[in-house]
């Protein structure tokens, strides 16, 4: 019974969830399609990694990976568009001050964000809008039951700000300034620590999963070709395809956990990023090492 418990849970933040999500993001994905993506995605790895000569625990630790990032994609594709959504904001914040300082009431301000056609913005005061007009409801409750459809803090701030202004009055022109400024300050903010934090990763990146896993494969092709070449000769030892398996699944390994790694300072601890990232890693570390394995050889003879 515990068990069944257990299972149910985990079938819903995988399965159900991600549907529920997706659905909001407009994309029309059953349980049986998404179970259907999985099996695809574990069947293609197999047959891949089986044909570059991955150990089996190299396999089962990329499936697990590659299946972790199918999980966490559709989370991750949603909290993207909820930052295109904060990050539009301020633009459609300045259309509205603009219309109300002109005279012109809150709701024909939201009126000339949707005309303007903001992305994401537009959607949500679209919303609002028909809430207000086909359902007859109040600007309160329409901004409430809208902002409550997203997880966004900045949207319910907004919604709050708005619906206060509309309760005990006050310059809403001159409130909606200042959250404008605040939000462009913070972005500014994000935007330059990251762009430091990514140039240095960038570098590393391409050091540790690109020229590691390439000198690596040279180093790999240089004792398969000196083996091949001078057996019988000289006490050089024959390379055995086990050992170059297990260079790759030390590859393997070795990218994976630097993009955990990688990820952190960009996203925070956030598993299903690390998961999305790790793969990347990873596949670029591996694919390095195979390529340039089965090149060099002929750069040697």
């Amino acid at each position: 019974m515990v068990m069944n418990r257990y299972l149910e849970l985990i079938y819903y933040h995988t399965i159900k969830k991600n549907v529920i999500v997706l659905k909001k993001l407009g994309r029309n994905i059953d349980e049986k399609k998404f179970l259907a993506f999985i099996g695809v995605l574990i069947i293609l790895s197999m047959i891949i990694f089986h044909v570059i000569n991955l150990t089996i625990k190299g396999m089962i630790i990329a499936i697990a990976l590659y299946v972790g990032a199918l999980i966490s994609l559709p989370s991750i594709l949603y909290e993207n568009k909820m930052e295109t959504l904060e990050n539009n904001i301020p633009q459609a914040l300045y259309i509205m001050i603009l219309t109300l300082e002109s005279g012109r009431s809150i709701n024909e301000a939201l009126e000339e964000v949707v005309k303007n056609n903001i992305k994401e913005v537009s959607n949500v005061f679209k919303k609002v809008l028909y809430l207000m007009e086909k359902q007859k409801i109040s600007f309160e409750e329409a901004m409430t039951i809208v902002s409550n459809l997203y997880d966004s803090k900045v949207l319910k701030m907004l919604a709050r700000i708005m619906i206060e202004n509309r309760k005990y009055g006050g310059n809403l022109a001159d409130s909606l300034r200042v959250l404008a400024k605040t939000l462009e300050d913070f972005r500014l903010y994000k935007r330059q620590l990251l762009s430091v934090t990514a140039s240095g990763l960038a570098v590393g990146f391409i050091i540790l999963c690109g020229v590691i896993p390439a000198v690596a494969a040279l180093l790999g092709a240089y004792l398969i070709t000196i083996s091949k070449m001078m057996g019988g000769v000289a006490p050089v030892p024959p390379v055995k395809p086990s050992e170059i398996s297990k260079g790759l699944e030390i590859i393997q390994i070795g990218t994976a956990m630097v993009g955990a790694l990688f990820s952190i300072p960009i996203f925070g601890i956030k598993i299903g990023r690390m998961f999305l990232i790790s793969s990347i890693t990873m596949t670029v570390g591996v694919f390095a090492y195979y390529v340039i394995l089965k090149i060099a050889p002929t750069m040697f003879t």
